[in-house]
């Protein structure tokens, strides 16, 4: 089991979203809803940087290891045309390993469970939509126990849910 969060905000932001579900190596999967929300920006940001974010998660099968995943869903990225516009640039897709079955690892190029989506609205609200019931496998407890207990969250909109084919 895998869970995935792809983002989008330059070009055709649903159709790069509907491209990467798509072009990934994940069968049996389910796509949340999509859901626009403001980008999220480091100090000191181009203010061109700071157009909103289509987000969305999908939760499937894989028959790769996560090193292989994550080789797979960079080459993705390249083949959608994102290209290394520095941390939290504007792209036309990102997409990041959330969960990975009941793994935690940390290597100096992926971390799972993702280091930072227990903090993200823009994360745990569409996997909420998929696998709400799922145990962060570090904190211990459900996706859906860690959304509510967030202060604020921020999704601006609800889209329909994407056909993803």
């Amino acid at each position: 089991m895998v869970v995935l969060a792809l983002g989008s905000n330059v070009g055709s932001r649903v159709n790069n979203l509907k491209a990467a579900v798509r072009l990934l190596p994940i069968y049996n999967w389910r796509c949340s809803y999509i859901y626009e929300t403001r980008a999220l920006l480091p100090d000191g940001a181009p203010t061109w940087w700071d157009m909103p974010y289509l987000n969305m998660v999908i939760h499937g099968y894989v028959s790769l290891p996560p090193e292989g995943l994550l080789e797979c869903i960079k080459h993705v990225e390249y083949t959608l045309g994102r290209s290394n516009t520095g941390t939290w640039g504007p792209r036309p897709i990102d997409v990041d390993i959330l969960l990975y079955d009941s793994l935690s690892m940390q290597s100096d190029t992926l971390t799972i469970p993702h280091k930072e989506m227990h903090k993200r609205d823009f994360v745990l609200v569409p996997a909420c939509d998929v696998c709400a019931r799922f145990p962060h496998t570090v904190l211990k407890i459900t996706l859906e126990t860690i959304l509510s207990s967030m202060r604020e969250v921020d999704v601006v909109k609800k889209y329909n849910p994407p056909n993803c084919t």
